[in-house]
């Protein structure tokens, strides 16, 4: 991370609830340290509501073509603004013509995706001979990573897979052989978050729960911002952001590339 990063833990910390500050901040910092090799116009496969790439991508704001199935996430991420474009369509049909992009890049997405091989010949088919694909991922450490896995045994972390809708948590060797399936080499790959850290998430989920219903009636996380005890996190969460990368981990994050 060099000094002139931008601190994506603090953005966070005034957007949303704690567990979701913890694993977003990481990643928006993995990202911005491939910022030089996230050349323009990018394709986010799976944008949400539009609040990741609002934080992680300062520098491409108006460069970045977002798709996602739900229209009323799809709705919000175009008023948010990071978005030239964005557009509801399905990962396995992306509406845009052959070599369209030469990045690609898809957050937290595709551990959620079926039809998983389609959308990923979609990601190859519309990025240029040469692009790159980056994308982070849940892995198969994630469940008997839990907090609740160590207390309750496995059955809590298939629960807790089943309930966050993770279709897919494979080891890396899984991940790469899906990506090279599909016409993408892996150029490198890297664990992120550590065990310890994702018990903390898991006892934040519950801790955060509040602001589901402050997402649902109002359409944002946090009710009050300025007044949000978020920041009495800070830092327990500064200390998670800026560890390097452990040897295992709950998520992986790879760096991808189409061969010319």
């Amino acid at each position: 991370m060099t000094s002139q990063s931008p601190d994506f833990l603090r953005h966070h910390l005034r957007t949303l609830p704690i567990h979701r500050v913890l694993v977003r901040s990481v990643e928006a910092r993995l990202f911005w340290e491939l910022d030089k090799q996230l050349v323009e116009p990018i394709l986010d496969v799976g944008c949400g509501d539009g609040t990741f790439a609002e934080i992680a991508f300062p520098t491409h704001h108006g460069h970045i073509i977002g798709i996602d199935p739900r229209p009323d996430d799809v709705r919000e991420a175009h008023a948010r603004g990071p978005y030239a474009m964005a557009i509801v369509a399905d990962g396995a049909r992306v509406p845009c013509p052959d070599g369209s992009f030469p990045t690609v890049v898809s957050n937290c997405v595709l551990e959620h995706v079926e039809p998983l091989d389609a959308t990923l010949r979609e990601v190859a088919r519309v990025l240029r001979p040469g692009g790159r694909f980056i994308t982070g991922v849940v892995g198969h450490h994630f469940a008997e990573m839990l907090l609740g896995t160590k207390l309750f045994g496995p059955r809590y972390g298939r629960w807790f897979n089943r309930i966050s809708v993770h279709h897919n948590t494979f080891t890396p060797e899984g991940w790469t052989a899906r990506f090279e399936a599909a016409g993408l080499e892996v150029e490198e790959w890297h664990y992120y978050v550590s065990p310890g850290a994702l018990k903390l998430f898991d006892i934040s989920h519950y801790y955060g729960a509040p602001s589901l219903l402050t997402r649902k009636l109002l359409g944002r996380w946090l009710l009050f911002p300025r007044l949000s005890p978020n920041r009495l996190w800070e830092p327990v969460l500064r200390r998670i952001y800026t560890a390097p990368p452990p040897k295992e981990g709950p998520y992986i994050f790879f760096k991808c590339r189409k061969p010319a």
